[in-house]
């Protein structure tokens, strides 16, 4: 039985059947469609089917199927796209995204604003072997078309890879941040989480660990940082790091998404190790975990009590921050100490980062006859830009989040909260997502003062899949918190911060209400 907790809830007469279960929640959940929700299986095409056509069928091994193409469904949406072998349907989904497809309009005829393009990505329960011969159908009402596939089999990285950029790369009549959000919330956001969650635990289960130096000392800190892409910083850190005084109580892990690079971190990290004689922990993954479960790999091999999450492209900007940082650890109260981040610099002197707080854009967009609003989280940094010696940006403080550039954690801590959360695609929210677990178990992130540089976007590279899993991890960002930060943690002053000690108190305003809850009350 797929869904044995639906089947008890119909037992017990909580849903009527798993069909009236299904449409409430399984879409937006992204649950296989019942095969019999569908009805029986025509022995031919179904009469009048609308002009359409499939582009792309790639399956993986293990059974997960992404489908691209379009259908000029004008008259009638076109609500599943099924998978049968021979006479019996085995897979069907009804969670489908929709994308203009300017290839495809001329040829449609279609009225301008239709979405003629579909896409989607489900997981059958029995693999397709790639020696089956396999159908594939688009159901429309209640015909269907059916296509004799040869579908591609890639691997599960590859097909997160194909699926991300394909939406990074969709477009649609109105805003394209609004309209990406519908289609995510509409199931697929979750299919993709899903999906990139399974691939990064079989990756992080394959790690492989190397040690270099000397691994009997006594340690303050654990610097753990995620390369992708680029290895040359693990040598420009060793070299950086290794001239500050307190070093010897710190050791390095490096984690690797990058899997072609092991040969080459493991000669770096030799070198390093005996050039500087600093401790380097080597975690080589055998492919891109991203940044929430590399991390949480890396701190699992620790050896010290405190985490430090750094970014490669972060350097020290005073030789005695060791010191100082062992020292806001050891005599400061544990509730400012917990979690907290650092001043971080651009390469021009500026301040980059003060901590970080919470905006909300309202995107608009036309649906169904009319305009839409739909809130965005957007997650801002304090003084960004600022001069460099701003007082009120180097002082101790609670601040409602802290980059993932430089997060100093209690170990305890980090796994009380369960590490970073595996449900967000490569990189980006993932930090931000963290410090509000904290906050929700009473826990407010704080900054003191130990400057670093931060050559922003200069410690990995980016690839298409990457825009597209960013999209997916702010709409999963948003339809997590949204609510949780409507309550006090809106805003570069947030209410819910001011008596843990926050360094900019609420401005006068000149209602009542503040915009975010106006916008609140709009979208209600």
């Amino acid at each position: 039985m797929a869904y044995p907790d639906i089947a008890e809830a119909v037992t017990q007469g909580v849903w009527e059947s798993g069909r009236a279960h299904y449409f409430t929640h399984g879409v937006r959940e992204g649950r296989l469609i019942k095969p019999e929700y569908l009805g029986a299986l025509p022995s031919r095409d179904g009469p009048d089917f609308p002009l359409c056509h499939v582009d792309t069928v790639l399956i993986s091994p293990n059974g997960w199927c992404l489908v691209i193409g379009w259908i000029a469904d004008t008259v009638k949406p076109l609500r599943a796209i099924a998978w049968s072998k021979g006479n019996e349907i085995v897979a069907a989904t009804d969670c489908i995204a929709r994308c203009r497809r300017e290839d495809a309009e001329p040829a449609a005829s279609v009225t301008e604003g239709k979405l003629l393009g579909f896409w989607t990505m489900f997981h059958t329960e029995q693999p397709l072997a790639p020696s089956e011969t396999v159908r594939l159908h688009l159901w429309v009402d209640n015909n269907d078309k059916t296509f004799d596939v040869s579908p591609r089999y890639i691997d599960d990285q590859q097909l997160r890879d194909h699926a991300c950029a394909y939406l990074a790369s969709s477009r649609y009549f109105f805003n394209y941040q609004v309209e990406a959000f519908r289609q995510l919330k509409g199931g697929l956001g979750n299919v993709l989480s899903r999906h990139n969650k399974e691939i990064s635990t079989d990756i992080t289960r394959g790690a492989h660990v190397m040690r270099f130096g000397d691994h009997a000392r006594r340690l303050d800190g654990s610097i753990i940082v995620c390369l992708f892409g680029k290895p040359e910083y693990l040598f420009l850190q060793a070299a950086a790091f290794s001239a500050c005084p307190g070093i010897e109580r710190y050791e390095f892990i490096y984690v690797s998404n990058s899997p072609e690079l092991a040969e080459r971190l493991s000669q770096e990290a030799t070198m390093a190790s005996q050039i500087y004689g600093v401790d380097i922990t080597l975690v080589l993954l055998p492919g891109n975990a991203g940044f929430g479960a590399a991390n949480n790999a890396a701190a699992a091999q620790a050896r010290s009590d405190r985490l430090l999450v750094v970014n490669p492209d972060v350097f020290p900007r005073e030789r005695d921050w060791p010191t100082r940082h062992s020292a806001i650890v050891a005599d400061l109260p544990p509730e400012q100490t917990k979690l907290f981040g650092v001043p971080l610099y651009y390469d021009d002197g500026s301040l980059m980062h003060a901590g970080m707080y919470f905006d909300f854009d309202v995107g608009l967009s036309v649906h169904a006859g009319r305009v839409d609003e739909y809130d965005m989280i957007r997650v801002e940094h304090y003084a960004k830009g600022a001069p460099p010696a701003t007082p009120a940006f180097l002082t101790s403080r609670a601040v409602p989040a802290v980059t993932g550039a430089f997060m100093s954690i209690d170990r305890a801590w980090f796994e009380t909260l369960g590490g970073f959360s595996p449900d967000y695609v490569f990189g980006h929210y993932e930090d931000a997502d963290l410090c509000l677990r904290s906050v929700q178990h009473g826990q407010t992130p704080w900054m003191h003062c130990v400057p670093f540089w931060h050559l922003e976007g200069k410690g990995a590279v980016r690839h298409p899949a990457h825009e597209g899993g960013s999209m997916v991890n702010r709409w999963r960002f948003t339809d997590t918190w949204r609510d949780f930060i409507l309550d006090g943690l809106v805003g570069r002053s947030p209410t819910r911060l001011v008596s843990d000690g926050l360094a900019e108190p609420p401005a006068p305003r000149r209602s009542g209400r503040s915009p975010a809850m106006v916008r609140r009350e709009a979208i209600s």
